[in-house]
């Protein structure tokens, strides 16, 4: 009888930790770092996934330049062709910004302002990488 107890105590202490594993391994795959409505944590994660691939791209353009393999192709100089689009950049990151909140304002009587945001940053942080991508 004793040995019963223990093995039904032993069974439900391994099930209840596969329990615990499988949650948390779960929660890992969805981010616990989010604290926000799950679109908004699926918007959010996509932005990040965004931003990085246009910081990737723009270091990428910027290197080139850099070691002189845009000049050639631009026919213009490497410092002029760095300083206009860092300049172009800054631009752009402003209007971004300065874009996506007339959005917001434009969505602010709807329960989902928030997403309207977050996928106005995406879709305007796609299009500035694909640009780059193209013409540089």
């Amino acid at each position: 009888m004793l040995i019963s107890r223990w093995s039904r105590f032993v069974f439900r202490l391994f099930v209840l930790s596969l329990l615990i594993l499988s949650v948390q391994s779960f929660a890992d795959e969805f981010g616990t770092d989010c604290h926000l409505p799950a679109s908004l944590c699926q918007l959010e994660k996509e932005l990040a996934s965004s931003d990085a691939e246009l910081n990737r791209v723009y270091k990428d353009i910027m290197h080139r330049i850099k070691v002189g393999e845009l000049p050639k192709r631009a026919l213009v100089d490497a410092s002029d062709l760095k300083q206009s689009l860092t300049i172009s950049q800054r631009s752009w990151l402003k209007f971004k910004e300065k874009n996506c909140d007339a959005f917001y304002v434009l969505n602010s009587g709807g329960m989902q302002r928030n997403e309207a945001r977050l996928e106005c940053e995406i879709e305007m942080t796609n299009d500035r990488t694909n640009y780059l991508k193209m013409w540089y």
